[in-house]
């Protein structure tokens, strides 16, 4: 998918200054782009918005469930969902968790754009559209 025009986005975070920023950084690149501070608000807006690409971040200490729980949810409702996951840490547990449950790419914080456009760009060829 080369244009970004009606690709959806979902950005997952507790803070909600990321999520705020990284969605204008996305809307300025042509994605329709969607937002959650907890993993069952981002559930819900999947549900509803079925965007093409999630970037979940993995702690989120004030979520009803973390980042890996929200992304099991997530891949019940659509097993082809796209998922980017994100943290500070570097467990490899929590590591094998999100790739065992169908994440495509595991990103660490603080994003580094540059790398975040990488994993989008991959991303994209994984999306299935209708």
């Amino acid at each position: 998918m080369e244009n970004n025009q009606q690709l959806k986005l979902l950005v997952v975070d507790d803070e909600a200054a990321i999520v705020h920023f990284t969605k204008k950084i996305f809307d300025k690149k042509g994605f329709i782009s969607f937002g959650a501070t907890d993993g069952e608000s981002a559930v819900e807006v999947f549900k509803k918005e079925r965007p093409h690409i999630c970037l979940i971040d993995i702690h989120m200490p004030f979520s009803p469930f973390d980042g890996v729980e929200t992304l099991k949810q997530i891949k019940q409702v659509d097993q082809d969902a796209v998922c980017l996951m994100v943290s500070r840490i570097t467990e490899k547990d929590r590591v094998a968790d999100c790739r065992n449950f169908g994440a495509l790419a595991y990103l660490l914080k603080p994003l580094d754009f540059d790398d975040l456009d990488k994993a989008i760009e991959k991303a994209k060829a994984y999306v299935k559209t209708s």
